[in-house]
């Protein structure tokens, strides 16, 4: 199979795409397909005139680009099967307040938060809390706030003047998973652990010394389960495919949605691939499960936890 890996891109994440696309393109290599990968940045007519070459589109392109919707929503009139989902939930999945807003309609449990716009609103809403964009990816456009001091830094200052919407919510100090879903089935979560007073940010997420630990040991089965069950719910609600990766935050033994992500890392440090070893797929079976969905359309709203 002819398969078209779109990666690249102008965001902030460009970098890390590519990382994720080439694993990806090795793994489809070894499953004996043709591929190329074409980067977004090279415009958006000149994927239409790439895309009628291929039998099959992948979109590996982390951030706005690729997981807000709009991109899957422009491969949908080429009547060609895209690795994805509905670009309507990719909307809602990715936009941080729409998301909020979901968790909320849905009765899903999430930190308490309000959309801000400046200083003054933060400090309205009070400290300890966590200032986010809701356009925003890879933990960068996160600032925690432990005090009011911490309005006078540089990257409070920087974030205020971001273009999407922001918004503060309760900084909640707990335990942090991540709950990965491939198809219609839970992956063993992954526990995060960074170093010792600091957190889940860019850096740790790629080059820290951060530990992941599968199948969550430090939590109860009966939590692990439930956690699952919500990433599931999640997944269904929105129509997110083949795959997406929900993050929570256990806080006294209750786990709070933080966001989910519809086009989750697939980098040799990416959770998503680590909590599919933990189930017994490698990388390439992974991809191929993801080929398989994609193509045959399962029903993805009857599964079972692995």
């Amino acid at each position: 199979m002819k398969i078209l890996i779109i990666s690249g891109g102008v965001s902030s994440e460009r970098h890390i795409s590519f990382l994720s696309a080439r694993e990806v393109r090795k793994a489809l290599k070894k499953l004996n397909h043709q591929v190329s990968i074409f980067d977004l940045q090279e415009g958006r007519e000149q994927m239409k005139k790439e895309i009628t070459n291929y039998d099959l589109i992948f979109p590996v392109l982390h951030g706005e680009e690729g997981e807000g919707g709009t991109l899957h929503q422009q491969l949908k009139k080429f009547g060609k099967p895209v690795v994805g989902g509905d670009y309507h939930g990719y909307k809602t999945g990715w936009y941080k307040v729409p998301f909020k807003r979901f968790c909320q309609k849905q009765n899903i449990l999430t930190a308490a938060w309000k959309k801000v716009e400046d200083s003054k609103d933060l400090v309205r809403f009070g400290f300890p809390s966590v200032l986010k964009s809701s356009g925003g990816g890879s933990s960068k456009e996160v600032v925690i706030l432990l005090e009011k001091s911490d309005l006078n830094k540089y990257s409070t200052r920087k974030l205020l003047k971001n273009k999407h919407d922001l918004f503060v919510e309760e900084y909640l100090k707990g335990t942090e998973v991540t709950a990965g879903v491939l198809g219609n089935r839970v992956l063993p979560l992954i526990e995060i652990v960074p170093p010792r007073g600091e957190w889940y940010d860019y850096r740790n997420k790629y080059s820290g010394p951060t530990r992941l630990v599968p199948h969550a040991p430090s939590l109860e089965e009966s939590l692990r389960k439930e956690i699952g069950e919500i990433a599931l719910k999640i997944h269904q609600i929105l129509s997110l495919g083949p795959v997406s990766r929900t993050d929570f935050i256990v806080y006294r033994n209750q786990p709070y949605a933080l966001e989910v992500n519809t086009i989750p890392g697939l980098t040799s440090h990416s959770l998503y691939p680590k909590a599919a070893l933990a189930a017994g797929l490698s990388f390439e079976q992974m991809i191929n499960e993801f080929i398989l969905i994609s193509l045959t359309g399962l029903n993805l709203k009857k599964g079972a936890n692995i």
